[in-house]
């Protein structure tokens, strides 16, 4: 398998690792030359030590004009990111592959046909994983540059799309040492969690990153989730499966943020601090996506505003 991931940060990297186990012949895509160098990762583990992992250096594209065709595209950018000029150009180097989007907001299908991929072609994927650039602090247990990643027990990287496209790669990457599963109707279970949680996250940034402050105070995360949901449920016409639904419920999301610091194996708080930072522009397009949604069919929207005007502040 040829297989292009565009996007070298922690999660393309740890994407690209498990591919070149599986002995695909990988390469990134890129916006600026030589960009890509050897990296060295660390595998968390809840009870031992972290397991140092090498990965090699790889091609760096950045462009595709005159590239060999690739079998399998996937797209680690952000939402935002897909309607980049670097990204409308790639695309059109894509060719006949499968694509695979792991963005995970109600309109980023649309973003994806919009850069030329076919919808026979077009895969999309759950990202189950947290992977960080390390050092994350001064304190945590990698104090080496490179990448740590923990894959959560119990959640295998999941593809929702056409048969013939998601087989091949989930099975490439089960080659490749990844837990990873065909997921019918996994689309609308992905939009329905990333606006549950997208709006925990960020009511989590109002409380300055502190999850014993959320636990204190979780109705408004409760009831900006909410919101959220009921508008992804007017847009898809069904009604929120049973597990973001949980996040909209201000005793639960008190609960979650006790305990879940004691069931990853890293600085929790910091992780979400660095990584949703580094992020914001998507959740901002994310949120506000929703809010416009919202508003045009009538539902409330003002907790959501709420947590939308706030982010970043």
């Amino acid at each position: 398998m040829r297989a292009l991931v565009v996007g070298a940060g922690a999660v393309g990297q740890v994407l690209a690792l498990h591919l070149t186990r599986a002995g695909a012949d990988v390469s990134f895509g890129v916006r600026r030359p030589g960009s890509v160098r050897p990296v060295t990762l660390f595998r968390l583990r809840a009870t031992r030590a972290p397991v140092r992992e090498a990965l090699p250096q790889l091609e760096a594209l950045t462009s595709l004009d005159g590239a060999q065709p690739f079998d399998v595209v996937f797209l680690t950018v952000p939402s935002d990111a897909l309607e980049s000029p670097f990204l409308l150009e790639l695309a059109h180097g894509f060719g006949g592959a499968t694509v695979v989007g792991l963005q995970p907001g109600l309109d980023d299908r649309r973003r994806l046909v919009a850069l030329g991929v076919d919808e026979s072609r077009l895969v999309r994927g759950l990202i189950s994983l947290v992977a960080f650039h390390t050092p994350l602090s001064p304190t945590s247990n990698v104090q080496d540059e490179g990448t740590a990643y923990w894959f959560p027990p119990l959640s295998p990287w999941a593809f929702d799309g056409p048969r013939e496209r998601v087989e091949p790669v989930v099975a490439c990457l089960r080659r490749g040492g990844m837990s990873a599963a065909r997921r019918p109707g996994l689309e609308r279970e992905l939009v329905f969690f990333t606006a549950a949680l997208l709006v925990t996250v960020r009511a989590l940034e109002a409380k300055g990153w502190s999850l014993s402050a959320l636990s204190a105070d979780p109705a408004p995360s409760a009831r900006a989730s909410a919101q959220a949901l009921a508008v992804v449920e007017r847009q898809l016409g069904t009604r929120s499966p049973l597990g973001p639904s949980l996040v909209a419920k201000a005793a639960l999301v008190a609960w979650g943020a006790r305990l879940a610091p004691a069931f990853v194996p890293f600085e929790l708080e910091t992780y979400l601090r660095v990584h949703f930072t580094k992020v914001a522009p998507q959740s901002k397009l994310l949120l506000g996506e929703l809010v416009r949604e919202g508003r045009a069919a009538g539902l409330p929207v003002d907790a959501l505003e709420g947590v939308l005007a706030q982010l970043g502040a």
